[in-house]
């Protein structure tokens, strides 16, 4: 920790030396515009419109244009700018799971598991990480609020939220924007919006964006191996990592009267990009990292699509009363090879003619799915200079969940013989969420504001009819080779009684549970003007994530959290300079980690398979952020962030499935005192650019940005080590336990930077830009899996970042 404390402090004080030169050399120069280091950033993370410096809350916020100068298309690419954000790719739910200071969920992606940092979009909660919810397309801004939002926004923003604003229409002005954008892996995008005023009291505006581009991972030529059929693998066609994304959205403003506004919006996203797969950590010999040995080919065919709306009535010169709504649709199919071609076919056959290695071909299918979203919130608030500030609140949303999920796995490859299968039948999950809050800011002094707040949560959360139709045996009565029929997305209108019927050696299981589980949570906070733009802030807040309902009808304890917290926000140098420093402290109780277990008999032969929950003692992690902007001189702006933090788990003996038998008790390690996974234990980012302006009025502005971490885990189980040995059964002990090492599931200390220079003409009417991302090529894993355990060793596989990309980007307004 030592070690990492000097290389930060080395970084933050390197980057204040040179601004304060800077400063001594252009004390002369003119106080920065509007759009520099200065400005006042208006956020709604209070639920009322305040400046990010007076906001006691650590916060980040982003307008559109910063988005553009950063490259940031998604949130996969925002986390680099974010103090303490990290995320994770998940393969067949095409979903982007979210960690804030070292407490996520990489399981929270379908209705198994709620995430632990909540995403709203103009203030309505997205209950899933997929479709429209991660693009960012013609944004206001982008809030990203550290530490937990339990008082004003509720469940599941156990230890922050994601808040994306879009662009809202303008009255009485025509306006529109349009970029372009071309790169390698033959990508090609456009988006753009057009501003669209009707009458004094009406506007519309419609945005679209698409993006599209082949994929990172090329295919690998089919095994020349006798007895192995070469047409059974996959050597051409749509790529794993490829894009093909669309979304349009088309906002309206009534604004009828001063005191009344209206503003609503409908969205719609399709996907038919590919799946992210894992890869092998270690490429086969002759083969690229970037390739894969596939016998599935990629599908993905998946939707969304929203309604938001917010009525804003101002009953009083000083009281409004505010009704926020919204309604989403995310559903789809997609199709992946989870076996990634870990282990080849050999073409040879055991004893009982199974094809070698057993158990090799592993395909998902999430058949079809459908999650349908509903909320509603009423607000009543104060406005103007008060005394005191207050909000009260009511909530209620309602989530139904359906989908069917797939496996099969055969021995060898796709044409091997049969291994095992089960379809997952989600055909009711239903989750109701209501809460009442409030919250008061009382201004003491001129100087001096005290902040109280609660909330009280009732969510119920209810499986009815889920089942789950898996290989039992084959019955006496037929002969073996009648129950050889794996699953592949059979009858996909089949309720689990006929898949039961129609597929012999299938059984059923049932799902049917519910759950209630209540919260009251708080926030007390006191915030001063300790001088002249210097605020200071010190804060006790908690979060809740209600408990959970599993797939073998049984039930997980809820999550909180308590966040202690300190904060300042300064400017100095005639406002050239803004810094913000957070230091925290969480007590995180109940952890909800969840795994996916499969069992097997004594030979090895799977038996089942489930997502199991469970809830860890709980969780600490402490830390210290910081934000830098400088207007370093009139034409050099220097952005920084960073975080320093420790994570360490709780009480925890849990099962690693990736690598050892669920089934037998000599495979439980404890986990106590391991670190969290995405928790570098420091990270940071810096970003320069230099505005060189011609005779014109032009300007050409050359940018670098270059992010580092320092090594992290990709799991909780912190690589393979610390067996819990069974004395009392020796037989059932494994004596090879703890000989995987830790680099599978650790990610290694890397640099990641990317370049830019663009033109922008003299009107600022239209720019163009050259860029670079990921100049160094790295390999930077997002999660690590494994395959093969537990006939085999395991074969290590990781989802990774993209590899370099560059392009050129047009744009264009008018």
């Amino acid at each position: 920790m030592t070690r990492h404390t000097l290389v930060a402090s080395t970084a933050l004080a390197a980057c204040l030396f040179t601004v304060s030169a800077a400063h001594a050399q252009n004390a002369a120069a003119p106080a920065p515009q509007a759009s520099e280091a200065g400005a006042d950033i208006i956020v709604t993370a209070t639920r009322r419109e305040t400046s990010l410096q007076s906001t006691p809350i650590a916060i980040s916020a982003f307008s559109q244009d910063t988005l553009t100068k950063n490259g940031v298309k998604d949130v996969t690419d925002l986390a680099r700018f974010v103090p303490s954000l990290q995320f994770n790719q998940q393969g067949d739910q095409s979903a982007v799971l979210l960690t804030l200071r070292g407490i996520g969920n990489d399981s929270a992606y379908t209705e198994v598991a709620d995430p632990e940092v909540a995403i709203y979009i103009d203030g309505v909660y997205s209950p899933r990480s997929q479709g429209a919810s991660v693009l960012m397309y013609d944004m206001e801004r982008v809030e990203v609020l550290r530490g937990p939002q339990g008082t004003l926004f509720g469940r599941n923003a156990t230890v922050g939220a994601l808040s994306l604003i879009s662009a809202k229409p303008k009255l009485g002005e025509f306006e529109g924007n349009v970029e372009v954008v071309a790169g390698n892996y033959d990508r090609f995008g456009v988006r753009g919006a057009i501003n669209i005023p009707v009458t004094d009291t009406l506007a519309f505006r419609v945005a679209f964006v698409s993006d599209q581009h082949d994929g990172y991972a090329d295919y690998q030529a089919a095994p020349d191996v006798p007895g192995v059929n070469p047409s059974a693998f996959v050597t051409s066609g749509k790529k794993y990592y490829a894009a093909d994304q669309q979304s349009g959205r088309i906002s309206m403003l009534w604004q009828p009267s001063d005191r009344f506004s209206w503003n609503l919006s409908t969205e719609g996203f399709w996907d038919k990009g590919a799946p992210v797969i894992g890869l092998l950590q270690t490429p086969r010999e002759g083969t690229k990292r970037w390739s894969t040995l596939s016998d599935t080919a990629p599908e993905t065919d998946r939707y969304s699509a929203a309604v938001r709306s917010n009525m804003n009535y101002d009953i009083t010169d000083g009281i409004q009363l505010s009704y926020i709504a919204g309604w989403s649709r995310i559903g789809g199919s997609t199709r992946t090879d989870a076996d990634a071609g870990a282990l080849p076919p050999t073409g040879q056959v055991d004893a009982d003619g199974n094809d070698l290695p057993l158990g090799a071909f592993n395909e998902n299918s999430t058949v079809w799915s459908r999650y349908d979203f509903q909320s509603h919130e009423l607000q009543l608030k104060s406005t103007g200079d008060q005394a005191v500030d207050w909000i009260l609140g009511a909530y209620y949303s309602h989530e139904k969940n359906k989908i069917r999920f797939d496996i099969d796995q055969r021995n060898g490859y796709r044409d091997g013989t049969f291994s095992w299968a089960g379809s997952f039948i989600q055909a009711n999950r239903q989750i109701d969420s209501r809460a009442v809050f409030g919250q008061a800011v009382w201004h003491a002094t001129d100087w001096l504001r005290v902040t109280g707040g609660l909330r009280y949560t009732s969510d119920k959360k209810e499986d009815i009819g889920g089942r789950n139709v898996m290989f039992d045996h084959c019955p006496d009565t037929l002969p073996a080779d009648a129950c050889q029929d794996g699953i592949f997305g059979a009858y996909p209108d089949a309720t689990a009684d006929e898949l039961v019927a129609l597929l012999p050696g299938y059984a059923i299981s049932s799902n049917d549970v519910k759950g209630k589980w209540n919260k009251l949570t708080y926030l007390a906070r006191v915030d001063a003007d300790i001088a002249a733009d210097t605020l200071g802030y010190a804060s006790i807040s908690t979060g809740f994530k209600s408990g959970n309902i599993q797939d073998n009808a049984g039930l997980t304890d809820p999550e909180t959290l308590t966040n202690y917290e300190v904060g300042l926000k300064s400017r100095f140098f005639d406002r050239r300079v803004t810094l913000n420093l957070a230091a925290y402290y969480s007590d995180f109780k109940g952890y909800q980690v969840n795994q996916a277990v499969t069992f097997r008999d004594d030979q090895g032969n799977v038996i089942r398979s489930q997502m199991i929950t469970q809830n860890a003692q709980g969780a600490k992690a402490y830390g210290l952020e910081a934000e830098l902007v400088a207007q370093i001189t009139d034409n050099d702006r220097l952005n920084f962030s960073g975080t320093l933090q420790k994570t360490k788990l709780e009480d925890l003996e849990s099962v690693d499935g990736r690598l050892y038998d669920g089934g037998k008790q000599s495979s439980i390690v404890q986990l106590k005192g391991n670190e969290l996974a995405h928790a570098p234990r420091f990270s940071a980012t810096a970003s320069y650019e230099h505005r060189f302006e011609l005779a014109s009025g032009a300007t050409i502005v050359p940018r670098v940005t270059t992010h580092y971490e320092t090594r992290s885990w990709l799991s909780y189980f912190n690589g393979d080590a610390n067996p819990f040995v069974n004395a009392n059964d020796p037989a059932d002990n494994m004596p090879n336990r703890g000989t995987y090492g830790t680099d599978w599931d650790k990610q290694k200390a890397y640099f990641r930077s990317d370049a830019s220079l663009t033109f922008n003409s003299a009107d600022q009417k239209y720019s163009v830009e050259a860029f670079v991302q990921n100049i160094e090529n790295g390999k930077i894993r997002t999660g690590a899996g494994a395959f093969g355990a537990t006939r085999y060793d395991p074969v290590f596989l990781s989802n990774l970042q993209s590899p370099r990309t560059w392009g050129v980007r047009a744009r264009a307004a008018f």
